[in-house]
């Protein structure tokens, strides 16, 4: 029987979202790696991306990256591109967000914005038999 590979302890899987894109990102070494790599993975991803909230982007300098306030999660915190992954309080599964500089004034970064799925209604609404 074979073995199921076992996740690595440091292993971590971070969401990335900006509206309606989520980029799912992995670092085997968190307590190692700082954001500025996280944001170099996120740099590829876009890359790879041609999802419409995708933006192009050409190098980390390009967006920030944000974690919900401690104290305040309707706030959101810039993370240091210095910090460890584990120094900046990330978490497995941890929803980070995206941030690009406002298009209308490229001095000032956007707000942080992630669309809330819908709720999809009862089939029962949409004419299916149950």
């Amino acid at each position: 029987m074979d073995k199921e590979p076992q996740k690595d302890a440091s292993t971590q899987y971070y969401r990335v979202k900006r509206n309606t894109l989520t980029l799912f990102i992995t670092t085997n070494s968190a307590n190692t790696d700082t954001v500025l790599n996280l944001k170099e993975k996120v740099v590829k991803a876009l890359g790879c991306s041609r999802h419409p909230d995708a933006s192009p982007i050409s190098s980390v300098n390009d967006f920030q990256l944000h974690t919900p306030n401690k104290k305040d999660p309707a706030l959101w915190d810039r993370l240091s591109d210095s910090q460890t992954l584990v120094g900046a309080g990330l978490v497995d599964q941890q929803v980070i967000a995206l941030t690009f500089k406002d298009p209308s004034d490229n001095s000032k970064w956007e707000p942080v914005s992630i669309a809330q799925p819908e709720a999809l209604d009862d089939f029962g609404d949409q004419g299916y038999d149950q």
